[in-house]
């Protein structure tokens, strides 16, 4: 079993917390280093994510799935362990001496959905400062909704609500359906999580029962059309496979349930299975049905905002994770939510995507001996004497596996405020970020004097200062170890305009504080992953 004190013996590449549970992975071999025969090992989740505690019975339930990836981004399952137990050992799906990329899901009862993957871990073990990959969040804007009733042949698309509903008892009174193009997805990838999130607005007659509970189900055998779908028929053409039923004979099993109270608000449902199936197979995307629990007494509702509610803030929502295949995956980024669509009318909307981008090389420099520091665990900016920058820092990310025509929304960089010397300094200590002009600097060599370990600066051996453009962002930081955030959106917008203009950005010590007042940052090499830099890029990609 792997020994939890010696963590050097494992790349770690991305910690993601589960949409039902978290978990965490582990890979050593039995016997010594080298030896064919491995165990996996992880922890059987003992909450759900809204920390209630799972029962141990049903723990002893919980079946984990093994999955193997040669990249980092397309994912196969090679093993499938059940009844609670949290190990696994054979020989790999990846032969020794060849990188392997391994992580596990769970399932637990009684819905049976698939959580999303656990950590990634790397065998043989590597360097996980140089693997990494861009996991990429999309809120997918373009989707259709409408919901159907017995005996109604109205079409219901245009309402601002989309409806379900017991009556009479034990019967379907209302069934929604929603229909989502995920064509600007990229063919192939790993959906780590989708979600469902419908806004909660409203009800008839107060509701019915307390909790109803709402699930969610895909369309098969019939692809219907949410502009037409009626109780008799998905498209006003033909009718449903078992006829005039609202297409309860085209839904499979639920893939997700929710109990809805009568707080008005958000609900969750995981949909990573369908999500990864449309794909894998996009034309087998029929939808996804919203369907009543018919246990419910009759006369329970509940009503979610359609596509076409007044407020843009309350339509419906797909959120998809999924990993960027790359030839140098990374973990992902810390979350952060992405802005709101407030588009005044619904019609068309774009996708949203959120990129934690992975690829980037970073170091700093410093006046004194003609030394390069990309190796270093910190990025340090420090003022020596007062009013000088004696050390500043540089990062530049790699951009290039995202597309050109895109509009960016908002792009933020995060580093963490790990470190200091002698107090800090100043109590108040302001950093800056200014994008990098007229050279392009070699981070693995660069230094105070030269750029490239060779040229000189512009301006002679600045540290680069005369290489920076106005400052575009600053944050004043105190003495509290924590993440820094500042906004780069101009910066990024135009490199995604003229990439050739990509040159990376500077990390800029404050001028005007006293000497001595120094605040470090933890770098690409710091030990410690989850604290490393990110850069998360919120766009709209124009097709």
């Amino acid at each position: 079993m792997f020994d939890l004190q010696r963590p050097a013996r494992v790349c770690r590449t991305g910690l993601l917390a589960g949409a039902i549970l978290s978990l965490f992975l582990f890979l050593a071999p039995a016997g010594a280093w080298g030896a064919t025969v491995k165990v996996i090992s992880w922890n059987v989740p003992a909450t759900y994510e809204d920390q209630r505690v799972i029962p141990a019975s049903v723990r002893q339930t919980i079946e984990t799935r093994l999955y193997f990836s040669l990249d980092g981004g397309t994912w196969t399952r090679f093993a499938t362990v059940p009844r609670g137990y949290d190990s696994w050992s054979g020989m790999l799906p990846v032969a020794d001496g060849i990188t392997g990329y391994y992580a596990v899901t769970a399932s637990i009862p009684p819905d049976g959905a698939e959580s999303r993957m656990s950590e990634v871990v790397v065998y043989p073990p590597c360097d996980s400062s140089t693997d990494r990959f861009d996991e990429v969040t999309v809120i997918v804007g373009n989707h259709q909704d409408t919901c159907i009733a017995p005996g109604d042949r109205v079409n219901r698309s245009s309402d601002p609500v989309v409806r379900t509903l017991v009556w009479p008892a034990r019967s379907v009174g209302s069934r929604g359906f929603l229909k989502w193009d995920l064509s600007s997805l990229p063919a192939g990838v790993r959906i780590t999580e989708a979600a469902l999130r419908l806004f909660y607005v409203g009800e008839e007659s107060g509701g019915g029962d307390i909790p109803f509970t709402v699930k969610v189900a895909k369309v098969v055998g019939a692809n219907p059309d949410p502009g037409k779908a009626t109780w008799t028929s998905p498209d006003s053409v033909v009718s449903w496979s078992r006829g005039a039923d609202g297409g309860a004979g085209n839904l499979a099993a639920a893939e997700s349930t929710a109990a809805v109270g009568r707080n008005r608000g958000w609900v969750v449902w995981n949909v990573s299975n369908m999500a990864q199936e449309w794909v894998e197979t996009p034309g087998e995307n029929f939808g996804m049905a919203l369907e009543p629990d018919i246990a419910a007494t009759a006369g329970s509702y509940r009503h979610f905002a359609s596509r076409e509610h007044p407020d843009p803030r309350l339509r419906p929502e797909l959120v998809i994770t999924y990993r960027q295949s790359s030839l140098n995956p990374m973990p992902p980024g810390s979350f952060v939510p992405s802005p709101p669509l407030t588009v005044p009318s619904p019609g068309e909307l774009p996708d949203m995507f959120t990129a934690s981008i992975g690829d980037y090389e970073d170091t700093y420099v410093g006046v004194g001996p003609d030394v390069n520091y990309a190796a270093e665990p910190l990025i340090r900016t420090y003022i020596w004497p007062a009013n000088n920058v004696a050390n500043r820092g540089f990062i530049r990310w790699d951009l290039s596996g995202h597309p050109d025509n895109v509009t960016v929304a908002n792009a933020t960089l995060w580093l963490y405020y790990v470190d200091e010397e002698g107090g800090g300094g100043d109590n108040a200590y302001t950093v800056s970020v200014a994008k990098v002009t007229g050279v392009l600097p070699d981070l693995g060599r660069a230094t105070w004097n030269g750029y490239d370990g060779v040229s000189h600066w512009p301006g002679g051996p600045n540290g680069g200062a005369a290489a920076m453009a106005p400052a575009e962002s600053s944050a004043t930081i105190g003495t509290v170890h924590r993440w820094v955030s500042w906004d780069v959106t101009g910066m990024v917008q135009d490199w995604v305009a003229g990439p050739e203009t990509n040159f990376g950005m500077a990390l800029d010590a404050d001028s005007s504080a006293g000497v001595d007042s120094n605040r470090y940052f933890a770098s690409r090499e710091h030990p410690d992953i989850l604290l490393r830099p990110r850069l998360l890029i919120t766009y709209i990609e124009h097709r």
